[in-house]
């Protein structure tokens, strides 16, 4: 009895549909690398989501490895992007300039939001991280 209802729980939660507005790349167990220190991806356990919000998207990186190291990324990520100052290729320097990036703590990792400084590019800019963020695998921000 006990190994049906296993089952059925298995088959229920694997019918459940994705909800559009979120992209979800799981890094877990990824190495660790000290190669770039605005990139949550690194720490190894740590998955990217992205979601749609009023004005743009946000960045969600969860880890279940270490979530201050993940938050410290995320927060130099955002503000790499907002000073524009960071070195050619690097994620931060590949999102729209004409957002604004702020991070937040949440539980087990960080937030980082952007929003379109013009609210009519808020769909652009959902499309542009969603795209952007398809392409981060392998616990690495290069792309």
């Amino acid at each position: 009895m006990k190994v049906c209802l296993s089952f059925l729980f298995a088959i229920a939660a694997c019918g459940g549909k994705a909800a559009p507005a979120s992209q979800t790349n799981s890094q877990s167990m990824a190495p660790a690398s000290a190669g770039d220190p605005t990139c949550p991806l690194e720490v190894p356990g740590t998955s990217l989501a992205v979601e749609d919000t009023a004005n743009g998207a946000a960045l969600v990186f969860v880890t279940t490895g270490d979530a201050p190291a993940v938050r410290t990324r995320a927060t130099a990520f955002a503000d790499m992007h907002n000073k524009h100052d960071g070195p050619e290729g690097a994620m931060g320097m590949m999102f729209s300039q004409t957002a604004v990036a702020t991070s937040s703590d949440i539980e087990g990792g960080a937030r980082v939001e952007f929003a379109a400084k013009d609210p009519a590019e808020a769909g652009k800019l959902q499309s542009e991280l969603r795209m952007h963020a398809g392409h981060l695998t392998g616990g690495s921000c290069a792309m």
